[in-house]
């Protein structure tokens, strides 16, 4: 069974909806046809990002900043073990 996926637009009009209306948000995702979990971290995500949050392009770029927090960790790594071993090159024991 494949997970339905929503499209930004459709994710901003029920952020959008759930700010607007009285009514409890568990009944506005039933509404809908999505879990109020759903919805709950849609307007998380909306709150945190701002309204851009669900453009196709910045699924990308999230995707990119994560790749390059890994990479920049990894190197990290890598240069702390360049500097320990650092000072075992430059005097070779005799």
């Amino acid at each position: 069974m494949s997970r339905r996926q929503y499209d930004g637009s459709f994710k901003l009009s029920a952020v959008q909806l759930a700010n607007k209306s009285d009514k409890p948000l568990a009944e506005i995702a039933r509404s809908l046809g999505i879990h109020d979990s759903m919805l709950r971290r849609w307007c998380h995500q909306v709150h945190q990002g701002g309204p851009r949050v669900f453009e196709a392009g910045n699924r990308v770029e999230r995707s990119e900043v994560l790749q390059l927090r890994r990479e920049n960790r990894r190197l990290k790594r890598e240069l702390e073990v360049l500097k320990k071993t650092l000072p075992l090159l430059d005097h070779p024991e005799k």
